[in-house]
């Protein structure tokens, strides 16, 4: 009935509906501040996103990194044909020496 007669209601329903059967946690926005989900990660616990058509969070990464003074040893690399040997090489430099790549 709240299709039909309230379409622009619907997706509310629906978090409605969810909040109530299962909680709070599932219809909640979470903070996705480069800083807070910087602390869920450590050196065996790598950040991956993965992105939607749209999504770019290059600048987020950047502006975080220059905050924690992280600039000089961000490396980025494009994947692409023929990119897959290079971003294993700073993969692994990184891993000796610190450095956080993007790829």
């Amino acid at each position: 009935m709240l299709r039909v007669f309230r379409p622009e209601k619907l997706l509310y329903a629906f978090q409605l509906y969810v909040k109530n059967q299962m909680g709070d946690f599932f219809v909640a926005s979470i903070d996705t501040s480069m800083a807070n989900i910087y602390k869920d990660t450590n050196v065996l616990t790598p950040l991956v996103y993965v992105l939607s058509t749209g999504a770019d969070p290059l600048q987020a990464l950047l502006n975080f990194a220059a905050t924690l003074n992280m600039s000089e040893k961000l490396r980025r690399i494009s994947l692409g044909q023929g990119q897959g040997p290079k971003a294993i090489i700073m993969v692994e430099e990184a891993m000796k020496v610190g450095n956080w790549v993007m790829l």
